[in-house]
């Protein structure tokens, strides 16, 4: 059977090729809001986890042990890592930290740089540099925090001392 031209062949054609470009817009207005979503999401993130590590370095200036310890996800997988150690779970950094009397007498960090890796998920890393007494410390040092339904908690934290 062959294809005969009628009158609305080329109607037909008009409005598959207006359903495609409809189709097609539509997934363009989804993509868009899809990205918008995400930056929104970016966004809020960033600025939550600021303030998560704006009260950690808070109580580490203040020296108050339980806002500092509330700052941390209270799990087994907590990290803790240093140059010379990797130490896992939250109960024996908390009872090490609460036996230490060791606090900067004064913190000064650079300017941090956040990262988000994924919705819920930021890593942040900055200078600091500590005075206790007559010794000074300085170094690198980051955070990765992660969205709880208790609020921002850092699952990984470092420190390497240059």
């Amino acid at each position: 059977m062959s294809r005969r031209a009628t009158p609305d062949r080329p109607l037909r054609e008009a409005v598959r090729c207006a359903q495609r470009a409809v189709a097609l817009a539509g997934l363009l207005v989804v993509g868009a809001c899809v990205g918008r979503e995400t930056e929104t999401v970016r966004a809020r993130d960033l600025t939550e986890a600021a303030g998560a590590l704006e009260r950690n370095l808070d109580a580490i200036n203040r020296h108050d042990v339980e806002a500092y310890l509330a700052q941390y996800l209270e799990s087994p997988n907590l990290i803790v890592a240093s140059a010379d150690s990797l130490r896992q779970g939250y109960l024996l950094f908390a009872e090490a930290r609460r036996a230490s009397s060791d606090w900067p007498d004064t913190l000064l960090i650079g300017e941090p740089t956040l990262v988000w890796i994924a919705p819920g998920v930021v890593w942040a890393a900055f200078e600091y540099r500590g005075v206790v007494g007559p010794d000074t410390a300085k170094g690198m040092s980051d955070r990765l925090f992660v969205k709880t339904p208790a609020g921002w908690k850092i699952a990984v934290t470092g420190m390497m001392e240059r």
